[in-house]
């Protein structure tokens, strides 16, 4: 519920820990003191720290502003906690919109003025002279220090199963109205999947999610309301235990406790995480741990 709120903490206290680098530094005009990688929640927070704190500093966005924020469903209910951020003050609301979200942060962005290089890419970083050469899509830049807020969202993990290159496999959800009376299967069984599958039964789909879990334990209290409720409703099915094995121009292939199923089928949408580019984070110079076999 605090994803957002900690990510914003976590990029101003960044900004923090570099301040108290930077005052044993001499500021030099052509070298920034440091330059964010990323524009959503971490990214934007730091980059209010950072001018609040008075640093020469540069924010880069390989997409566009809003990070993670721009890949939730039109409206989708966002639940965070009160934040305080930087030039700003402090953000009580506990549910609000991605809309609003949004909203709210391209304003604070504009009545701060901050600069923010949108669809600019960073493609490598190697230490040079005491400093970073940072290289963009766009040039390079000279800074003494780095922050990577780049989120944990990583790249979509695919399933690696047959047909998941066809074109009616999708890995995120921006509007579940441009569906209208489709058989949809939706992969998954966190709050992205659940989230993603009610939306798409609203607007009048035959909606399928599918799990390979026993029981959906990681969704929010208020996901698992909304879900009973869809069910009961019988707006939707769910089918636990069950793995998609083939995707087919016109059905899939589920399997259910050994059993294959084909089901009619225009649209898959898989929500099984994301993989981090940890071989770009090597080559860069980041250790990667990993606990229990997550980074």
């Amino acid at each position: 519920m605090g994803l957002v709120r900690n990510a914003v903490t976590q990029g101003r206290q960044a900004i923090e820990y570099i301040t108290c680098y930077l005052k044993e530094k001499q500021k030099s005009g052509d070298i920034y003191d440091v330059l964010i990688v990323g524009a959503g929640p971490a990214g934007i927070g730091a980059s209010l720290a950072a001018k609040k704190a008075g640093l020469k500093f540069i924010t880069i966005e390989q997409n566009d502003i809003g990070g993670t924020i721009l890949n939730y469903p039109r409206h989708k209910i966002v639940m965070t906690q009160p934040m305080d951020l930087p030039l700003h003050g402090k953000i009580k609301f506990r549910e609000t919109t991605k809309e609003a979200l949004l909203e709210l942060f391209l304003g604070i962005i504009k009545k701060s003025e901050l600069k923010i290089n949108t669809n600019e890419k960073m493609t490598a970083l190697a230490e040079q002279g005491g400093t970073f050469k940072v290289t963009t899509s766009k040039g390079e830049y000279l800074s003494k220090t780095i922050i990577l807020a780049i989120g944990r969202r990583g790249t979509p993990r695919k399933l690696g199963v047959a047909g998941e290159a066809l074109p009616k496999v999708c890995y995120s959800l921006l509007d579940p109205e441009q569906h209208k009376g489709n058989d949809i299967i939706v992969v998954g069984g966190g709050d992205s999947a659940v989230e993603a599958a009610m939306a798409l039964a609203s607007c009048g789909n035959k909606v399928t999610l599918s799990y390979r879990g026993d029981a959906l334990s990681r969704i929010k209290p208020g996901n698992r309301e909304r879900l009973d409720q869809a069910l009961t409703a019988k707006k939707l099915t769910l089918l636990l235990k069950s793995n998609l094995k083939e995707i087919k121009a016109k059905e899939a292939l589920i399997e259910v406790d050994g059993k294959l199923t084909a089901m009619p089928n225009e649209f898959v949408y898989i929500f099984a995480g994301g993989e981090l580019p940890n071989e770009f984070l090597r080559a860069i110079g980041v250790r990667v741990e990993k606990k229990f076999g997550t980074a």
